[in-house]
């Protein structure tokens, strides 16, 4: 399952469909709250993870989840400028940065390299 999370209803609904759409299965989630009750109940191959969000953000659910050893292949997506890539990068789990807007071949692209392979 790949875990789209984002607040963004519009962006979130558009990603689910595109993905859905070339054969992979999704769930979403509104936040980072949302996101990680999904991640500790659900088989999650890869999240797509907006970085600015309510409740819990982006950075603040990475951080959670590496001082609770969740680890999950994670492929941040921000607004161009928002975060350096290569601060992103370094944090644990993160496989790739997308700036917004980008295409969805890049995000298949993205997470077909970088989803774990069960």
């Amino acid at each position: 399952m790949i875990l789209i999370v984002d607040d963004n209803e519009d962006l979130r609904g558009l990603l689910e469909i595109a993905l859905k759409e070339v054969g992979f299965r999704v769930e979403t989630a509104v936040d980072g709250v949302d996101a990680y009750n999904h991640l500790s109940s659900e088989d999650c191959r890869c999240m797509l993870l907006d970085i600015n969000m309510p409740r819990i953000n982006g950075i603040e659910l990475l951080m959670l989840m590496q001082s609770e050893g969740l680890k999950v292949p994670t492929i941040l997506m921000a607004g161009h400028g928002d975060y350096a890539e290569d601060e992103v990068l370094a944090i644990e789990n993160v496989k790739a940065f997308l700036p917004k807007p980008f295409s969805i071949q890049d995000l298949v692209d993205a997470i077909q390299k970088h989803a774990r392979i069960f």
